[in-house]
């Protein structure tokens, strides 16, 4: 045997014995359990705050695209027309092109809020999906905003100077919102 008598009877390890106690095992262990939990909580912490920026970027992304794809179809429009009543002005945008050498183009943005999807042209060309707001201002010549009754009237679309309008777009828990305004030029 490897251990000497104490005084006791107790057993005493010789310095050169090789090996670990149990009660080394053990503090090892919960050392190494508490390090594990703490790293686990960290990495866990660290992946949600991932998951998030994630989110986030992707709705700044898609909002943004949505702001200045129309921003680019307001600065580029002949003319601006009054959408389809199924729509109204206060969810669509009808515009119509004028490029040089080529026939009118109609063009029309419509929000559709039960399928929270914003298009383009017709109703399977997304601009944006996810979009929980679109709102669409009307500022006439004189700097004032348009309100119901004056985009009620037939020719309203002649009495607008300036088109401001704003996109949110929701992914997972994060929301973004992007913002334009086009004055709009000679017609």
């Amino acid at each position: 045997m490897h251990t000497t008598l104490k005084e006791a009877g107790r057993a005493e390890r010789r310095p050169t014995q090789a090996g670990v106690s149990l009660v080394e095992l053990l503090v090892a262990s919960v050392i190494a359990a508490v390090t594990l939990c703490s790293a686990w909580a960290w990495l866990w912490n660290a992946g949600v705050a991932s998951s998030a920026t994630v989110d986030r970027t992707r709705a700044a992304t898609a909002a943004a695209f949505a702001a200045r794809c129309i921003c680019g179809d307001l600065e580029a429009s002949f003319a601006l027309q009054d959408p389809p009543s199924a729509y109204g002005p206060g969810r669509a945008l009808e515009l119509t092109h004028l490029h040089p050498g080529a026939v009118p183009e109609d063009v029309l943005i419509v929000w559709d809020p039960s399928r929270r999807v914003l298009w383009r042209k017709t109703s399977g060309t997304y601009l944006a999906d996810h979009v929980t707001r679109f709102a669409i201002t009307y500022y006439s010549g004189g700097g004032g905003v348009l309100t119901p009754a004056d985009l009620a009237a037939p020719a309203w679309p002649t009495r607008v100077a300036r088109v401001a309008l704003e996109v949110v777009v929701t992914a997972g828990r994060e929301s973004a919102q992007a913002a334009c305004d086009v004055t709009l030029g000679q017609r």
